[in-house]
């Protein structure tokens, strides 16, 4: 075997000697880097998205094994030419000049291409008049509206901006897109230039006809429905007589799809003789009136978690919707039933009435909660919704006492109270996550003097996504919360503020950070007798507290260019609970830092996340009375979970 080997070794070494091409020689030519120079109008991302010759990528260099699929080809790089050269012609740079070459790299095989721009001057917007065709009060209705203004304010053509004919669509449909939500819904718009070469100007004429002003007539409905015509069209908010408005057929279009019965919705005008009425016709689908959702997920905070949920629409033949759902974890068992009514006053109320049964098993306590929540439903916008609640609850609470052998104390009391929410997100309505979402809260106790316990509860969640490149997105989150109550000392713990966990600040076990009890055991024998006065320490349970304070930071990584479906994160979490009213210097902000790894799974995001502790108390390293009880994994916690952190 070692001869053959040696045999082998000495035949390549020969065949190189001999002057056989290497591999590098027999490679072909690879675009390893490519530039673009002399671009100051447009960036480098904007030009490579024009043009088909494309370079290895960070992530590919780094796949040593596999470096195919960007061979050079000169002749696309001689069509990439003309496509940069056309895309400037039709943003206003008639004279544009676009060159290219080819350099060597450090192998004969990597090639670098530089395409060179010489934009030269562009061509200038001079004057823009308007004419209109139709009637003259409708003109100076128009001319005079601040939403004209706006729109003349805010267009792609603009005095001495560059005279870019791709824009045209978007400014002719900004114009009818105003027209028509002013009532004019066969209004039409062109542009006309006159352009000097010379002087590299271009006067232009926006051109106008308005027709009639219309308004919505007869309202007819297509397709088959468990509900009345009557019914749907009162959803959409339509009305016989109203002004026609493109707004005003999307918002409806959409009033339709929001319902939880309709599963398609569209809104068309027919072909009809134009004059100042309006028809139009739906098409509407629905959803099964009888739905089965069964769920089912696993996190280390719930362990194992399921759902069922029975959905029927159309309850009594009103276009209401009745929901009973079951859900189970190691944590929280939970039945409620839900009895939607979608239309109270206009479209965008609806009233929810929801009894309910719980039982929570946390580490400080059990307890048992028999209730009803009476809500009503605002939604002011795609983006925002408010809401006000009433809720009563008779409740059972088991706490943990200090000493693990004697048995729980039982608290029993009553809650009812008002609560206010609000929910705002900017991102809805968009593709991906961007923008502020913001949610406060506000829970007024002692309604009604039913309850037990008097008290206020307000707290603000504020999160912030940005987007820092088009695979990195900066995710940030504040929360704060402020508890009041006449009874300090007696709050059941199901009141209490508590943080730590997968979704809250990583590193802490759920609940775990902030205030603490210890638990101790009193020694026994084999017999269950007391062999001692002493006790031995068990664990810590939380406490919580009536006010805290927490923030999120983390950076999400998209890594789908070299692991496909997977990112990667990393965050500082932060926060405290405060027993009464924040104390820096007695009980300071606690950190945490950590990564994740996420996978989009076809149920979402699978995350797996480590924290590390930065400055844990004692009572956080299991430390009881200057013994330590601890381990090194204490510092450290690790969640695993569906979905995102926040």
């Amino acid at each position: 075997m070692g001869l053959l080997l040696c045999s082998w070794c000495y035949s390549v070494e020969a065949q190189q000697r001999g002057g056989s091409p290497s591999y590098d020689d027999e490679r072909s030519p690879q675009v390893w880097d490519l530039d673009v120079e002399g671009n100051d109008s447009f960036s480098d991302i904007i030009i490579r998205d024009q043009i088909a010759t494309e370079a290895v990528t960070f992530w590919d260099k780094l796949k040593f094994w596999r470096h195919g699929g960007h061979n050079l080809s000169e002749i696309t790089i001689q069509k990439d030419v003309v496509r940069i050269r056309n895309y400037y012609n039709r943003r206003g740079f008639p004279d544009v000049q676009v060159e290219y070459r080819i350099e060597d790299g450090n192998k004969p095989w990597k090639k670098h291409v530089v395409f060179i721009i010489n934009e030269q001057a562009p061509i200038r917007i001079g004057e823009i008049n308007y004419e209109f065709t139709g009637d003259d009060r409708h003109r100076e209705m128009v001319l005079d509206s601040p939403a004209f203004a706006r729109v003349r304010r805010q267009s792609e053509f603009r005095g001495g901006e560059r005279y870019e004919t791709i824009k045209e669509p978007e400014v002719v449909g900004s114009y009818e897109q105003l027209l028509k939500n002013m009532g004019f819904s066969y209004a039409e718009v062109a542009v006309g230039s006159e352009v000097d070469t010379t002087r590299l100007t271009a006067d232009l004429t926006i051109h106008c006809s308005l027709g009639p002003m219309t308004y919505f007539d007869t309202i007819s409905v297509a397709g088959d429905s468990t509900v009345s015509d009557d019914y749907i069209i009162r959803e959409s908010g339509l009305k016989k007589g109203q002004q026609y408005s493109i707004n005003a057929l999307q918002d409806a279009q959409r009033e339709i799809f929001n319902h939880h019965l309709f599963r398609f919705a569209t809104i068309n005008i027919p072909d009809q003789p134009r004059d100042s009425t309006l028809n139009l016709e739906m098409q509407i689908r629905e959803n099964s009136l009888r739905t089965v959702q069964m769920l089912a997920g696993f996190g280390t905070d719930e362990y194992l978690r399921g759902q069922v949920r029975w959905i029927h629409r159309n309850a009594f033949g009103y276009g209401h919707q009745f929901t009973s759902t079951a859900r189970a974890s190691f944590i929280e068992q939970t039945l409620n039933f839900d009895y939607l009514i979608p239309y109270v006053y206009n479209t965008k109320s609806s009233v929810v009435i929801s009894p309910f049964a719980q039982h929570l098993l946390e580490d400080n306590y059990e307890l048992y909660r028999l209730g009803v929540t009476n809500s009503f439903i605002y939604r002011y916008s795609q983006n925002m919704t408010g809401s006000v609640s009433y809720q009563f609850t008779r409740n059972s609470e088991l706490s943990q006492q200090l000493d693990e052998n004697l048995p729980d104390t039982t608290q029993n009391y009553d809650l009812s109270s008002i609560q206010l929410s609000g929910y705002y997100n900017q991102s809805l309505g968009r593709r991906g996550q961007e923008g502020w979402a913001i949610q406060p809260y506000i829970e007024i106790s002692g309604f009604l003097g039913s309850s037990t316990f008097k008290f206020q509860k307000f707290s603000l969640d504020v999160r912030r996504y940005t987007p820092l490149t088009t695979t990195t997105t900066l995710a940030t989150r504040l929360q704060a919360g402020k508890l009041f109550a006449t009874q300090e000392d007696s709050l059941p713990n199901n009141i209490r503020y508590y943080l730590g966990g997968t979704s809250s600040i990583r590193g802490w076990g759920r609940y775990q950070l902030g205030p603490k009890r210890a638990v101790t055991d009193t020694l026994k024998n084999d017999s269950g007798e007391i062999v001692s006065d002493t006790t031995a320490f068990s664990r810590y349970i939380p406490a919580g507290g009536r006010t805290f304070f927490a923030f999120n930071l983390e950076l999400r990584q998209d890594i789908d260019a070299l692991i496909n479906g997977f990112g990667l994160t990393a965050f500082l979490d932060g926060g405290q609970v405060w027993r009464k009213d924040p104390d820096i210097e007695d009980r300071p902000l606690q950190f945490s830092v950590g990564g994740g790894v996420r996978y989009n799974s076809p149920i979402g995001p699978v995350r797996l996340d480590v924290g590390y502790k930065v400055n844990p108390s004692d009572a956080d390293l299991n430390r009881y009375r200057g013994r330590d009880f601890g381990n090194a994994w204490d510092r450290i916690g690790i969640h695993i979970s569906v979905g995102q952190a926040f």
